[in-house]
């Protein structure tokens, strides 16, 4: 299915019978964040998205700031039905996520793979390495590079990482510094602590499942 953006971009999306929205990380999609990992086992139903430039969804050259990105997963949620939802991102969705919620359609937040600093254009070109057939997201790079979670937390958050993890090295003293709860996801490092039990679950409990 398809939700259309402001813009006219179409984005990919799949459920809606569960009001839980996953958004998955930079150079990544839904399948590889969420489906093949398990996470439709732990939310049976929950909308999943593909962020423009990702996955089954339209290749703009342009529209890759927070604000807009958070726009287009509104525009999946109207196309579900859905008003407000439990939202868990991963790395760069965490951005996402939060400015989505400084919009009114998010109850509570699960922020996975990131940290309060500021998403450096060196953070993304090492993740582009590592994850390669991704070449054409230099858009998204110049839209989201020196992004961070600004401000106070929106909603109730709670934040999830691996110890081995660079591009979140900061996420428990940042999870402390705004009053928020930390889990970390033990020996876990940026590209497989997705797949974790103890992410999972942390989730879980953070929605009161």
């Amino acid at each position: 299915m398809y939700a259309i953006a402001g813009d006219g971009c179409k984005i990919w999306y799949d459920g809606g019978s569960q009001a839980v929205l996953l958004i998955h990380g930079f150079a990544s999609d839904s399948r590889h964040n969420w489906t093949a990992p398990g996470w439709g086992r732990v939310f049976p139903g929950a909308v999943v998205a593909d962020l423009r430039g990702h996955g089954q969804s339209d290749r703009p050259r342009a529209g890759f700031t927070p604000e807009q990105l958070a726009a287009d997963m509104a525009a999946v949620l109207d196309a579900a039905g859905l008003t407000t939802v439990d939202v868990v991102t991963y790395s760069m969705g965490g951005i996402v996520g939060w400015e989505l919620a400084r919009a009114g359609r998010v109850r509570r937040l699960v922020i996975g793979g990131l940290g309060g600093g500021t998403a450096s254009r060196a953070d993304f070109e090492r993740v582009l390495e590592a994850l390669p057939g991704n070449d054409d997201l230099q858009p998204c790079i110049d839209g989201m590079a020196g992004r961070r979670l600004a401000g106070e937390p929106p909603v109730p958050v709670l934040f999830a990482a691996g110890d081995a993890d660079e591009l979140a090295g900061d996420a428990a003293a940042f999870a402390e510094s705004l009053g928020a709860p930390f889990v970390s996801l033990g020996k876990r490092n940026h590209f497989n602590a997705i797949s974790s039990r103890v992410f999972k679950q942390a989730a879980l409990e953070a929605f009161g499942s």
